[in-house]
């Protein structure tokens, strides 16, 4: 395998800086080779990235990034909808742009790594995708059908002809259809992964419970450090997804909330999260000391759904959402 012919890519803006920053920090720490390409969504993420010359780092901004097609969606998306509706077109911009690069890795801006990925490229091997299950609990099969059987947070995507027809696929279908609501089996980027099994005969279905963990899945599993290292079940953690993390201020994190959280992982997992949100907070602060930490402001629904999951689960919010 040769590293240098692999791109990894996400995409934020200044609201998800924080985060993005503790991304790129745990790859390189895990894997110092690496070079990734961030889609900056406003021009304060793409002026201060590049002021800050990050090792490996490769900004590309909208304007450089956004064709027709995009630019006619957007005006019918809201904000989170127009970034679902760019997932994948990222990849397929890499690959247009960059014609030696070999394999892409789309990686959501809220994932962070606690050791190498290398593990996930042999679990790829010469096959031309892989994803990543939900891995709902048993008795929580339900919310497939609300949230999908894959997560779209982790994807390896080779140069090759099934790669390429999957992610143009993908990238018609979101163009056509991207909004944050259950419709017709479609919920904005993510169900339409459902049908890849079926489509594409080199997936690979990652048997690796250390990629892509995440609080949806975590609480069936044995967490336990060995080594320095943090394990589930008897597979090393690679990275987990850092869902509904909230950044309250520059010392105060709302973990996951509506997720039943061990000790453990508060211990092994979380608390390392948050050592780097708060050096990556003085990092940015050290260069723009009027840089805000602006929390994010829940709408009546995600006020409603919060407290629904609280008392009853995440599963509960899914039933409702099949339901009406």
């Amino acid at each position: 395998m040769k590293k240098q012919n692999i791109i990894f890519c996400t995409y934020f803006n200044k609201n998800y800086l924080f985060k993005g920053l503790a991304l790129h920090a745990s790859l390189l720490k895990h894997n110092p080779w690496v070079k990734i390409w961030i889609l900056c969504m406003d021009t304060y993420t793409k002026n201060i990235l590049d002021s800050m010359k990050l090792k490996g780092v490769t900004t590309i901004s909208l304007v450089n990034f956004e064709d027709k097609e995009l630019l006619k969606a957007k005006k019918t998306r809201s904000l989170v909808e127009y970034y679902w509706t760019c997932t994948p077109s990222l990849p397929l911009f890499i690959f247009n742009n960059c014609l030696q690069v070999e394999k892409v890795v789309y990686l959501d801006a809220d994932l962070y790594f606690y050791s190498s990925i290398n593990p996930a490229f042999e679990e790829l091997g010469n096959k031309s995708i892989l994803t990543v299950e939900s891995r709902y609990p048993k008795g929580q099969e339900i919310r497939i059908k609300t949230s999908g059987r894959f997560n779209v947070g982790f994807q390896i995507f080779n140069r090759d002809k099934e790669s390429l027809m999957c992610l143009k696929r993908w990238r018609k279908q979101c163009l056509k259809w991207c909004y944050w609501r259950l419709e017709d089996g479609k919920l904005g980027d993510q169900l339409y992964l459902n049908e890849w099994p079926r489509l594409y005969k080199n997936l690979v279905i990652s048997q690796n419970l250390g990629i892509n963990a995440a609080p949806w899945n975590i609480s069936q599993y044995k967490i336990c450090e060995k080594d320095r290292n943090v394990y589930l079940n008897d597979d090393k953690l690679i990275c987990y997804h850092f869902h509904q993390y909230d950044i309250i201020n520059e010392n105060n994190f709302e973990y996951s909330s509506g997720y039943r959280l061990s000790k453990d992982l508060i211990k092994y997992v979380y608390k390392t999260y948050e050592i780097e949100i708060k050096r990556q907070i003085k990092f940015i602060k050290s260069i723009d000391e009027d840089f805000k930490i602006v929390p994010h402001k829940k709408n009546i629904k995600e006020n409603i759904r919060g407290r629904l999951i609280k008392l009853f689960g995440p599963i509960y919010w899914d039933l409702l959402s099949i339901l009406r």
